[in-house]
């Protein structure tokens, strides 16, 4: 990991090999903390499949783990056994002393073997006060009925509340494109306290969605026609949001981009020239920041290039600086309240 140019705290969480099946592995372990460039600080290692974070008023740090699936595997009807495994195995935490103390445990958690992915608790937010979850390794697509995806309520003793449930509304609501590798319980990523309302994307299906904490559930944009995936989200000064994507495989360089849409829904390109863009934030400098998961990818498996992720800092309107790279599968990015930039990965196990 090289960090150019700005002071970069970092969440530098690794993934464990834990109740994973045979062939799927994690992180083997975290760099010793001598080995890190200067300006590079471990928040918290060892956690398992770190996803999204937010800070309290107090400084507190809150993380999202995705955990690691179950045992239960998914079969269709006609018998036949997919390589999905599910449990309750994901959780929030909140970080003290570089240990994750749990916050709430026993959530959905949803691994896909072939590729290493993992879906589970996704993202923390707060707003006004109160802690949310999205929760996205659920519902009944991975034999999970009565663990829906959706927006959740963290109460201090730990339990969760549905607010938003997304999987009973994506069923209502299909994307106006379907893709071929779209499920009916939505593929949920980011979660980001606006003013009155929380914004969701939905990355497979090409959703952007506003939740009130009432539990209203408002489509902002259907962003699907192009399958672009949309990932990460940035608040916007104007009442809009920021919005970067992956796209799919092989994840060509220069491929991926950060739209803005605003309030009404209109959408506009605002940052092109991106590389399967995961989370995006806005800095303390007003200018946007983004994670791209790899760099420099293949055309055929794994895709993906290991050790090539970064975060680069938008200079113009098709136009990057790097500002850290070398990064296995960079997830979330965003800025704490000390103005330094903190990333959690990686994105998967392969």
């Amino acid at each position: 990991m090289t960090p150019r140019g700005l002071p970069v705290s970092t969440l530098l969480v690794l993934t464990i090999a834990l109740l994973v099946p045979a062939g799927v592995r994690g992180q083997d372990a975290t760099p010793a903390a001598d080995a890190l460039p200067d300006g590079v600080t471990v928040v918290a290692s060892g956690l398992t499949n770190p996803r999204g974070f937010t800070w309290g008023a107090d400084g507190t740090l809150y993380l999202a783990l995705a955990g690691t699936g179950g045992p239960n595997q998914v079969i269709a009807e006609d018998g036949t056994a997919y390589p999905y495994f599910g449990g309750m195995t994901s959780s929030i935490a909140r970080i003290e002393d570089g240990c994750a103390v749990p916050v709430a445990e026993g959530l959905a958690s949803f691994l896909w073997t072939d590729p290493g992915w993992i879906w589970g608790a996704m993202d923390v937010a707060i707003l006004d006060g109160q802690l949310y979850a999205l929760l996205g390794g659920g519902g009944a697509d991975v034999g999970m009925p009565d663990n829906p995806n959706g927006v959740y309520r963290v109460s201090a003793d730990g339990s969760t509340e549905i607010i938003a449930d997304l999987s009973a509304w994506f069923r209502e609501n299909p994307p106006i494109d379907t893709p071929w590798d779209y499920g009916a319980d939505g593929s949920l990523f980011d979660l980001e306290a606006g003013t009155g309302r929380l914004w969701v994307s939905e990355a497979v299906g090409g959703r952007l969605l506003a939740i009130t904490p009432d539990g209203q559930i408002a489509l902002v944009a259907d962003l699907s026609v192009e399958h672009m995936v949309p990932t990460g989200v940035a608040v916007a000064p104007d009442g809009g949001a920021y919005v970067n994507h992956e796209t799919v495989v092989p994840f060509p360089d220069g491929a991926a981009k950060v739209i803005h849409v605003a309030a009404d829904g209109t959408v506009t390109d605002y940052w092109t020239g991106l590389t399967a863009g995961t989370d995006l934030a806005m800095g303390p400098d007003s200018a946007l920041y983004a994670a791209e998961m790899a760099t420099g990818n293949l055309e055929e498996p794994p895709y993906l290039q290991p050790g090539t992720g970064r975060v680069v800092r938008q200079t113009g309107p098709d136009s990057l600086e790097p500002v850290v790279t070398d990064i296995d599968y960079p997830v979330q990015v965003d800025f704490g309240p000390d103005g330094a930039l903190y990333l959690a990965y990686p994105a998967f196990a392969p």
